[in-house]
């Protein structure tokens, strides 16, 4: 794509009239050196400017950024087993003004594509450092976000960085702006990986209201839709005047609990797709020059937030042009006294759904063998230096890099993270998600999270979760009925199918005839969903299939107050009281087809993963209960593949690297064989063969 190419597909018109990408349309080349994963560290991301500008800094921090980019840590760093070399290359202060330390990174560069290593260039997407920027770029006043008053919107970063304004991605000659860093970065830099990082939006009511985003407003509501669906939609076909919402002291975003006004959701996909299409834009261009570059965001996985709604975030729509992204959410491995497992799977899992590797903080062996465990690789190792954890797990995942590689997610329960439900209705579809997936987690049923677009294809699976969806299209309730009349099984709660995907009330329930216990939908406009008692789980068999509903997932004991837009974070993550009528309903919907069951204490998690070319299946076991140092005699049962046999099984851990043999009996449909003991992560390798 030369330059002029790349400004006619960044004109107005063809930016704006995006509609939502499939895999298929937008599939971009995929770099092939990271697939069997990645290992990365580095010294600063931070230009020595911007370090000058924020503050703070000890008086020999030139000395500091000078010493993250020296030849010397890049060698350590080489010698300790990093594959990819993280360091600084624009934070938003505008090409002139940080030019110089931008050849630094061109020169560090060199060093370590001289040493073997990939390199990692950091992109602020962010931020407009107006006080240089603007000397540099005077058109760039026109290029900022803007509120509903005019005035400038800021990044929201601390209490001091007001500095830093937000880029309004609806503005072409932006993203032409940040075309060229990126082209710098690939031609210049000869970068292997660009990190963008800051990917979201601020929440209301700090959204762009310039001409250019409310024009692509209308514009898009013009293109996405007929006259007749627009008045459908509205009551009425002219959209001209359709403004982004507004805001006032009683009329507060932050309280709104449940979105229904057909504005503000057009709106929070309008900026959702925002993102999405100026993320493809500079994906698209950095392919042009090379294919093999990895595109990376940080957008933070899953936390429990409502991400479309507050940063206008769709990851199901972004993470189609990336090969990686960051989280920074802090959920390390924890098993805390109130009962609640923290952790990050959910993030991982996201990753693993779109073919995302995951960076997260690694701060123990715990959080750095869940990354193996569900991530698949190591992921962000640190900086330097390493950690003595962090060098012990590096030599272990080198050593048995080939347990990884590979090899995919092998569970046969998915569970529906529905974009309308949680973004219109995050306080109950989110907790509902929330509550089944510790469920799922703390009876070690292996499980996959899948989204909108995947309803279309449920072959994989033998149980489908649908945690209070409220907002189902009439195809995506088509598709869920024909699963279960191919004898799928499904568990629902509460509201789910009550509502078409513009959260309009239904006539009647959307899942009726498969569930015969949900009470009307009125019902619902006065009822507590999440109940402090026990709900009761009532069953059917349908045809070949069977149907599991709740009609409330409880919570153990009150909920947390859920504060400003409703976070559903860590103060949540509780399994419910009926997690074993939960897991042994699963099991039941799925006709006992589960591939595995584990033993064990609550705090003991696992992931299983398959090498389906090699015929071997891999568990993963961690213990997430810090005063716990050893668990003994795990019972394993395996359900194996119809015309599959268990040849050998073992186990290996960084605390025992040389594999050890596990004894296994045969039964009819697999095996069972004993963990003897295991301290914080273990594998159990099976290895498979044909039936005779």
């Amino acid at each position: 794509m030369n330059r002029r190419e790349f400004l006619a597909a960044n004109s107005a018109a063809a930016y704006l009239t995006t509609k939502p990408a499939t895999q298929e349309s937008v599939r971009l080349p995929r770099a092939t050196w990271i697939e069997d994963g990645i290992i990365d560290a580095g010294g600063s991301h931070e230009p020595y400017s911007f370090i000058v500008r924020r503050g703070g800094q000890r008086q020999d921090a030139y000395r500091g950024y000078q010493q993250a980019d020296s030849e010397e840590v890049i060698r350590r760093l080489k010698e300790q087993g990093i594959e990819v070399y993280h360091t600084h290359l624009y934070k938003g202060a505008g090409i002139a003004h940080e030019r110089s330390e931008m050849e630094d990174a061109k020169r560090v560069a060199a060093i370590a594509h001289r040493y073997g290593l990939r390199v990692d260039s950091y992109i602020q997407w962010n931020t407009m450092m107006y006080e240089t920027f603007f000397a540099e770029e005077p058109r760039a006043k026109d290029w900022i976000q803007r509120d509903e008053l005019g005035k400038p919107i800021m990044l929201s970063y601390g209490y001091q960085q007001s500095y830093r304004y937000r880029p309004c991605f609806a503005n072409p000659s932006y993203l032409d702006y940040l075309g060229k860093i990126v082209r710098f970065a690939i031609e210049e830099v000869a970068t292997d990986f660009i990190h963008f990082d800051n990917f979201n939006l601020n929440p209301e009511p700090d959204s762009c209201h310039c001409s250019n985003c409310t024009n692509g407003f209308r514009h898009r509501l013009r293109t996405k839709y007929s006259a007749a669906q627009r008045r459908e939609r509205f009551g009425f076909e002219n959209v001209d005047y359709v403004n982004p919402p507004s805001w006032n002291r009683d009329n507060p975003p932050e309280k709104m609990d449940i979105i229904f006004d057909p504005a503000i959701q057009e709106w929070i996909d309008f900026r959702c797709q925002l993102m999405a299409s100026a993320l493809e834009k500079m994906a698209r261009l950095a392919k042009s020059l090379n294919s093999e570059v990895v595109i990376e965001v940080n957008p933070h996985g899953i936390t429990g937030r409502n991400r479309a709604w507050e940063a206008g975030l769709d990851h199901s729509r972004f993470l189609k042009h990336t090969q990686v992204f960051w989280t920074e959410e802090r959920n390390p491995p924890d098993f805390l006294p109130d009962g609640r497992l923290i952790s990050t799977i959910r993030s991982y899992k996201l990753g693993r759904r779109y073919d995302n590797f995951v960076f997260s903080y690694l701060p123990d062996a715990a959080a750095i063998a869940e990354s193996l465990a569900f991530n698949h690789t190591l992921g962000f190792a640190g900086n330097d230096p390493l950690t003595a954890e962090m060098k012990t797990h590096i030599a272990f995942y080198r050593a048995n890099r080939d347990l990884y590689t590979k090899a995919t997610d092998a569970g046969n329960v998915a569970l529906l993270r529905s974009y309308p439900s949680i973004a219109y209705h995050h306080s109950c579809a989110q907790l509902s998600a929330i509550l089944f997936e510790q469920a799922l987690i703390e009876s070690k049923i292996p499980f996959d999270l899948i989204f909108d677009e995947h309803l279309a294809d449920l072959s994989k699976y033998r149980a489908l979760i649908l945690p209070d969806s409220e907002c189902l299209s009439d195809g995506q309730l088509a598709s869920i009925r024909e699963f279960v009349s191919r004898g799928g099984g499904l568990l629902a709660s509460g509201r789910t199918g009550m509502y078409d995907e513009w959260r309009r009330l239904r006539t009647e329930p959307g899942l009726g005839g498969l569930i015969q216990e949900q009470p009307p939908p009125k019902a619902y406009e006065e009822t507590v969903v999440h109940e402090s008692m026990a709900s009761g789980a009532s069953r059917r068999e349908i045809g070949g299939g069977r149907v599991v509903y709740f009609r409330s997932l409880p919570f153990d004991g009150p909920p947390p107050p859920a504060g400003n837009y409703f976070a559903i974070d860590r103060r949540f993550w509780k399994a419910p009281p009926n997690t074993q009528e939960i897991a042994e309903s699963i099991r039941w919907a799925a006709q006992e087809q589960i591939p595995i069951g584990i033993g064990g204490p609550r705090f003991l998690v696992a992931n299983l993963t398959a090498q389906t070319a090699r015929r071997r299946w891999l568990l993963h076991m961690i213990n997430y209960n810090k005063n716990v140092t050893e668990i003994e005699a795990v019972k394993v049962e395996c359900r194996l593949p119809e015309g599959t046999t268990l040849k050998q099984a073992s186990i290996v851990s960084p605390d025992r690297p040389t594999p050890e043999t596990l004894r296994f009996e045969t039964t009819t449909s697999g095996a069972t064989f004993t963990v003897p003991r295991m301290s914080i992560y273990a594998i159990a390798i099976l290895e498979l063969s044909r039936a005779r």
